[in-house]
């Protein structure tokens, strides 16, 4: 298998391996690569200051409540978020908290002066709870963060009994700006500490844990070096996809290195020299390395024609996170292992011994599936479909201010409002008028229909006109939903499209529709990529169809699970409406990803040993660093739990859980069964022994 380091290789790749593993390529390459990363690291450190929330970023352009936040900006009120002072006592407010709240608006333009607007009057609900006041808060997304704060600051929070809470539009995006903050750290440090234990833990090497990771640091710093120069030329970045960048690098990156070292420890066995070991270990590695980081890569460009910015952002920024992790692992990490030579595997140093064959429980395993028992690989499928079951319990009909964690200000001001002022107060509506000598037509309209509640006062800007609505229903959820869309209707019939309605509401049922058109558009791109990819890898017709079943019914059991137990468990209230298609992508990617790194090895085996043997050998080999790799890769989607944002831990969550599911039961067990039970048909039309 190993005696020639030629074979049926073509000569590029030889020159290539060459190149790689050199003796002078050894320590030019680390040189090289230090270089780089020194290079890299200033502007990695940067890529905060290109961070938005901004929300005319993340909506789906061309949508309604897309062109209501535009056209906003040509009214006097419209050049700055309203933010809303919530007063609130359980046993009902009294005059010295009404009293004290006109005072507090008082302060708040004395303190901050043109910071802010001119206070509203004090609204009170019907019970006497709560009373509300909105001010007005111009300026950037930054500078809305800055005043929010000093705002916050300025009212406190309570006041013996009586609670203050600050919420509305400019106190959420403050707050979804603030979530990030400090997070960026604490997820790299997270992730860096996890994936080091896992390695310590794989490896059992005091050595030999440190070189993926330090390799792995130098392709995060790149792709952040990376995202901020993108973000420079125009590219939507915010926390989540600087937090993907990070767990992309860190988990595929590492299973790259851990393809890479298995495969040369096994070469290590049947060659005296180190440096030959490596060259073959590099030319055997690299074409599924390769392989496997261009299919991740082209299922996530899948994501480029969506509508939602932010969907369309994440697939470019984890394009760039898993081949900046192919591109170092297979040019810096080579040259550190050949500089260290053998040792670095003490104390379990791998000797030459030609006649080495793979032992231990991985062959037990390989054995066992080899048998290719038809009830065996059914009941994988059984299992799974039982999990995707809680599909039926998906509810991605939720409102965006759930992306923030109960414990946010605008979260617990929101909540207060919602429970107790007419049901709408919470969350107006925008009504714009491009037509103003339509308006009275459309007032009346409108104002005619069971879900208003309260029609505002008219703003003018020229010729056109706004004013807010307030529903009568829960401004969240399907009936949020269903009262915008016949508010549009009513509007359309009355005015046609001279009527723009946009609010918090219309955004969460536009972002809903998108990411539904995006999943009917994305979904069958990125099935067609990856059987491209498999049928051009594997050479056969029957298996990558087997192949792409087992991972979307992976992700049907990884979703399900979560939506039927993970989202009550933890009072999530419900899916965000971009998790099904992300988790998807990442899911379906990463599973065939696997699946060309177990069946690439199977098939040489199969070629050489024939059907079954050849399925033994290659589970035998592989098992012991594909479920390594899995449980890294799992583990570092599960440190985006620490995110505060729901939709990162919702993603994380998933992908985690259909990771696991195909480490230990798909990939283990039920395809190699299968390719076991099918023998020669799995790999038609190629021809087996």
């Amino acid at each position: 298998m190993g005696a020639s380091p030629t074979g049926s290789h073509s000569g590029r790749a030889l020159r290539m391996a060459q190149l790689v593993t050199g003796p002078m390529a050894s320590w030019a390459g680390v040189v090289f690569w230090l270089a780089v990363v020194v290079a890299a690291i200033p502007f990695a450190n940067k890529v905060g200051s290109v961070e938005t929330s901004r929300l005319t970023e993340f909506l789906p352009s061309g949508a309604p409540s897309t062109r209501a936040l535009l056209l906003d900006r040509d009214f006097p009120s419209g050049r700055a978020l309203d933010a809303e002072v919530v007063f609130y006592r359980a046993s009902g407010l009294t005059s010295s908290d009404l009293a004290l709240a006109s005072a507090d608006g008082a302060t708040l333009v004395h303190r901050l002066g043109t910071a802010v607007g001119t206070p509203s009057s004090l609204v009170t609900a019907p019970d006497g709870k709560v009373a509300v006041m909105t001010v007005a808060v111009p300026g950037g997304e930054t500078t809305v963060e800055h005043t929010v704060e000093r705002v916050r600051a300025v009212l406190g929070t309570d006041e013996k009994g009586l609670e203050i809470r600050v919420t509305g539009e400019a106190a959420v995006q403050a707050d979804l700006l603030g979530a990030f903050s400090g997070a960026d750290g604490l997820l790299l440090f997270a992730t860096a500490i996890l994936v080091a234990v896992l390695l310590a833990a794989t490896y059992r090497s005091p050595v030999l844990w440190l070189v993926p990771l330090v390799c792995v640091g130098i392709a995060e710093a790149v792709a952040q070096a990376v995202v901020y120069g993108l973000g420079r030329a125009g590219l939507t970045i915010n926390g989540q996809s600087e937090a993907l960048v990070t767990v992309i690098v860190f988990g595929a990156g590492t299973d790259y290195a851990l393809l890479l070292t298995a495969r040369y420890r096994e070469e290590l066995h049947r060659h005296s020299q180190h440096r030959m070991a490596m060259l073959v270990a590099w030319r055997r590695a690299a074409p599924a390395i390769a392989a496997s980081s261009l299919t991740v890569a082209a299922a996530l460009a899948c994501l480029l024609p969506a509508s939602l910015n932010l969907t369309k952002d994440f697939g470019i920024v984890g394009i760039v996170g898993v081949l900046t992790a192919a591109v170092v692992i297979l040019g810096a990490y080579p040259a550190a292992l050949l500089v260290m030579g053998r040792g670095v595997f003490w104390p379990a140093v791998p000797r030459h011994a030609p006649d080495f064959v793979q032992r231990g429980v991985w062959a037990r395993i390989g054995r066992m599936v080899s048998r290719g028992r038809r009830p065996v690989w059914i009941a994988g499928f059984v299992l799974l479909g039982g999990a995707g079951v809680g599909l039926f319990t998906v509810n991605t009909n939720v409102s965006s201010i759930s992306e923030l964690p109960p414990t946010a200000q605008s979260v617990q001001g929101y909540r207060l409002l919602e429970g107790n002022l007419p049901a709408g107060e919470s969350s107006p509506v925008d009504v714009i008028v491009t037509d103003a000598g339509q308006v009275p037509s459309v007032r009346q309209a409108l104002g005619r229909l069971p879900v208003t509640a309260v029609l505002g006062p008219v703003e003018r800007s020229g010729n056109m006109a706004r004013f807010d609505l307030i529903l009568s229903v829960t401004p969240t959820g399907s009936r949020g939903f269903s009262a915008i869309q016949t508010l549009r209707a009513t509007a359309a019939r009355t005015a046609g499209d001279h009527v723009v309605i946009g609010g918090q509401t219309a955004e969460d049922l536009d972002t809903a529709t998108a990411s539904h058109h995006d999943t009917l558009l994305i979904v069958p791109a990125v099935l067609a990529v990856v059987l491209i990819v498999l049928w051009l890898v594997l050479r056969a017709l029957v298996s990558p169809v087997l192949i792409a079943i087992t991972v979307v019914v992976t992700f049907g059991a990884a979703l399900g699970l979560t939506s039927a137990v993970i989202v009550p468990l933890v009072g999530l209230p419900g899916i965000d409406p971009t998790v099904p298609l992300l988790t998807f992508v990442f899911l379906v990617a990463l599973g065939i990803d696997y699946n060309i790194f177990l069946l690439t090895r199977v098939r040489e085996e199969v070629l050489r040993l024939g059907p079954v043997a050849g399925v033994r050998a290659g589970v035998a080999s592989t098992g012991s660093v594909l479920t390594s790799a899995g449980v890294v890769l799992a583990g570092t989607f599960c440190v985006l739990a620490l995110l505060p944002v729901a939709a990162s831990r919702e993603i994380g969550i998933v992908v985690a859980l259909g990771v696991l599911a195909d480490t230990f039961l798909v990939r283990t067990i039920l395809v190699p069964t299968l390719a076991a039970d099918m023998r020669r048909w799995f790999w038609w039309p190629t021809r087996t022994t």
